[in-house]
């Protein structure tokens, strides 16, 4: 208890002294870059928002690759449409294809099977980050530090990033009761030039088998040099929480914040209400359809009400079956951003995220038309209603998944 006493206190004081979003807005100019690296060759943009639909396309390419596939997601499962894409994958190694996979630890905390013994049986090269050992509960701080992100490369040419796990809950349809997620394709030289290599640093750390990022190829981007796309992409620093600022200086009309899982502090707070005072719209789309994640509807709940005095507009998505777990950032539909990152203290400083960001209405248009859908098939929440997510059992699931949802 003494242990656990001291835990609580150091992730008191680290919530205290760090904030989900910078505390002050930056400069207004709206030239500067953003926290992350600038992609100025981006091209071959492909959005895909229901889970069957990335599924396909994940087949196509593990089926077209020709050199390698690298993929790091966040959960893998043992389960229908994960044995699906593991046994795809297997096949093509069979013929030549080089296959490595990262995963985090979280896998054994969530409904099923672990994916990681299946991978280990059938030769599938498979990676642990940061595995939850009784040994680690003692380095709390690195205990909970997660690898949050869901990123492929194929053959050095093409990326995928976004929300979409290995496993069913995020490879079914919704009306099969998957998740509606998004994942966006692209090419890049610059980003796959950095994300190789940090799946290769990331992969050494954890195994036995060294990798050798200058082993795998990358093709040139097909984009003119122009391209306004920016890869954000936490990997050691909290930008995040810079990402969400920098979006929210831009905003001059109307932000859409599609993050079930927003759980604000005081400092998301302040500036809502900043953004409202100045005439910005702020609207936050949550989700209505939990299954076994209804602890986050108890988590996000406590705060809405405290949301909707701040200024901001809530609405949730009225899916029967299919939860939310699409994350992104729509200004002024101008700037997009899309990825990993959930709106709360976690992905800000307790996990490894990466988001790209979009400047201009012709590369987020599918962003804008998704939107659209979304929207009219929602309803808003009212003051009424956040006021009765005020009981205990919220506020005690806010403090637990504040920092470790």
């Amino acid at each position: 208890m003494k242990n656990m006493g001291l835990a609580l206190a150091l992730l008191v004081l680290l919530s205290a002294s760090c904030t989900t979003i910078p505390r002050d807005p930056g400069p207004e100019r709206a030239d500067l870059d953003f926290p992350g690296t600038r992609c100025a060759d981006l091209g071959g943009l492909s959005f895909y928002f229901t889970g069957d639909a990335f599924l396909r396309r994940a087949e196509e390419l593990i089926r077209e690759a020709r050199d390698y596939i690298l993929i790091d997601s966040f959960l893998v499962n043992e389960d229908e449409k994960g044995k699906q894409v593991f046994e795809l994958l297997r096949a093509r190694m069979q013929q030549g294809v080089r296959v490595y996979l990262i995963t985090d630890a979280s896998s054994g905390f969530v409904p099923g099977r672990t994916g990681i013994p299946f991978l280990v049986r059938m030769g599938i090269p498979v990676a642990e980050f940061n595995p939850m050992r009784g040994s680690r509960l003692a380095r709390l701080p690195l205990f909970v530090y997660r690898d949050h992100r869901k990123f492929w490369i194929v053959d050095g040419e093409k990326i995928l990033l976004g929300g979409q796990n290995i496993w069913t809950t995020s490879l079914a349809s919704p009306e099969q009761a998957g998740n509606t997620d998004s994942m966006v394709e692209f090419r890049s030289a610059v980003a796959c030039r950095e994300l190789v290599e940090a799946f290769v640093r990331q992969w050494n750390s954890y195994s036995m088998d060294k990798l050798h990022a200058g082993d795998f190829a990358v093709r040139p981007g097909p984009g003119t040099g122009d391209s306004r796309a920016w890869l954000v992409h936490q990997d050691g620093q909290a930008v995040a929480r810079r990402m969400f600022s920098r979006l929210f200086d831009l905003a001059r009309e109307e932000i859409w914040l599609i993050q079930d899982y927003t759980m604000p502090d005081r400092a998301v707070l302040r500036r809502i209400r900043r953004l409202s005072e100045a005439g910005v719209r702020v609207n936050i789309l949550f989700s209505g359809a939990y299954s076994f994640l209804d602890k986050f509807h108890y988590a996000t709940g406590y705060r809405k009400s405290a949301l909707i005095r701040a200024g901001a507009r809530l609405w949730e998505y009225g899916h029967p079956l299919s939860h939310l777990h699409y994350k992104a950032v729509i200004v002024d539909g101008r700037w997009f951003g899309i990825g990993s990152v959930n709106f709360n203290f976690r992905s800000a400083w307790l996990s490894k995220e990466l988001n790209l960001v979009l400047e201009g209405r012709d590369q987020g248009q599918p962003m804008l038309e998704n939107l659209a859908y979304l929207a009219s098939h929602s309803r808003p929440i009212t003051e009424e209603e956040a006021a009765g997510y005020r009981g205990t059992k919220y506020f005690l699931y806010y403090l637990l998944l504040f920092l470790g949802g």
